[in-house]
């Protein structure tokens, strides 16, 4: 599988370029270092998948690297392979590798490389796989002997409980019964009495152990069962209950909090924009009061509100939308009130520098309206031009 990342080291340049891009075309993604004590100090060095050492690197070698990645107790699991010069193939074949899962002569063929290092991560995915499916075994394991262990602890405790109700009723019944039978053996004749003994004996042993051993085996197993059903129902509730409380609390944090937080910034938004309206139209009729002449007071309210159609059109809802898009994305990433407080306040600002450019945006155009409606010259039919004069004909 692709995607894995790969931390290489060669003292070579050119070779640690070509594993660089070989690797790279194969899909994985590739770290570089430059000697060992780099290697072993890489930031990233937790999250890479294997390492692709050079034996004969400076400082620290390949061989040095890998005893002390193979003797560290976090990355002792990281696959090695080493990239073993061509002149000391020979000697390093009948030596020990330090621990490294595999090495590559170089120069060495792009398509090796490729093939040794897929090799090696498969290899490390079924040592995962492996170590996995062990410890569910042994938990699977060790669950079924305390649960066998359990149920005979039960059955045992259950016995002889049963056995010990048993003796006690018929220790009783035996004691009850022979001083029945004696009383009545007492009163009667000696002829009839074998015949009551064994008739008085047979009746009082057999209702009387009848009902009291089915009351003591009862009691004794709801004994049981309350005990067992109450430690499993704690034991339980402390291992599962915490998780669930936590499940659920956060899952309903997820959902109702973006969305109140969606729900208070629309509100603040849509109050603000009515405001924002209120604003424009009194600023504009206000300025129309002070500085329209008398002479074009006629025609502004037909100019005004075309003029306030075209804006709003096209400019208004530019402005407004980018800058409440901002200030709202902004104010999710908190998703807290205070900030949406500070939110408002930075969109009242931000409204009172729309209503300043849309104010001099109106009275540009209204004075540029008004300038060429009644003050700028006039062509009659011939071209020629004519001056319109206000009051006199």
């Amino acid at each position: 599988m692709a995607g894995e990342l790969i931390l290489v080291a060669d003292k070579s340049v050119a070779i640690q370029q070509i594993a660089k891009n070989t690797l790279e075309e194969a899909g994985y993604r590739i770290l570089e270092a430059s000697n060992g004590l780099a290697a072993l100090t890489y930031p990233e060095l937790e999250k890479v998948d294997l390492l692709v050492l050079d034996a004969s690197l400076e400082g620290i070698s390949g061989f040095d690297a890998t005893r002390a990645i193979k003797t560290d107790r976090d990355y002792f699991e990281k696959p090695v392979l080493l990239l073993i010069p061509e002149e000391e193939a020979e000697q390093r074949a009948s030596q020990s590798l330090y621990g490294a899962d595999g090495y590559i002569i170089k120069p060495f063929n792009p398509a090796s490389l490729v093939i040794k290092v897929a090799a090696l991560l498969e290899a490390r995915l079924v040592r995962i796989r492996a170590r996995e499916f062990i410890r569910e075994a042994a938990d699977k394991f060790m669950g079924q002997i305390a649960e066998n262990h359990i149920q005979e602890a039960v059955e045992k405790k259950t016995q002889i409980i049963v056995e010990r109700a048993i003796a006690n009723v018929v220790s009783i019944i035996d004691q009850r019964a022979r001083r029945e039978v004696e009383a009545r053996v007492t009163a009667l004749t000696t002829e009839k009495e074998q015949e009551l003994v064994k008739i008085t004996v047979h009746e009082v042993a057999k209702s009387m152990v009848e009902k009291l051993a089915e009351r003591k085996v009862t009691e004794a197993m709801d004994t049981i069962l309350v005990e067992q059903t109450e430690k499993t129902v704690k034991r339980s509730a402390d291992g599962l209950l915490p998780e669930m409380v936590r499940d659920k609390i956060r899952d309903q944090l997820e959902l109702l909090l973006p969305r109140e937080v969606q729900t208070r910034v629309e509100k603040a938004i849509e109050d603000m924009t009515q405001q924002i309206s209120q604003d424009i139209v009194a600023i504009v009729d206000n300025t129309a009061q002070r500085q329209v002449p008398k002479v074009a007071r006629e025609r502004l309210p037909e100019m005004a509100q075309k003029q306030l159609e075209v804006i709003a059109e096209s400019t208004i809802p530019k402005l407004v939308n980018s800058i409440i898009g901002q200030e709202v994305d902004k104010e999710f990433e908190k998703k807290v009130n205070p900030v949406i407080q500070d939110a408002v306040k930075k969109f009242k600002k931000t409204a009172n520098l729309i209503n300043m450019i849309i104010l001099l945006v109106v009275l540009f155009g209204l004075a540029f309206n008004i300038y060429f409606s009644f003050f700028a010259p006039k062509q009659n039919i011939e071209g020629k031009p004519f001056k319109v004069s206000i009051g006199n004909k």
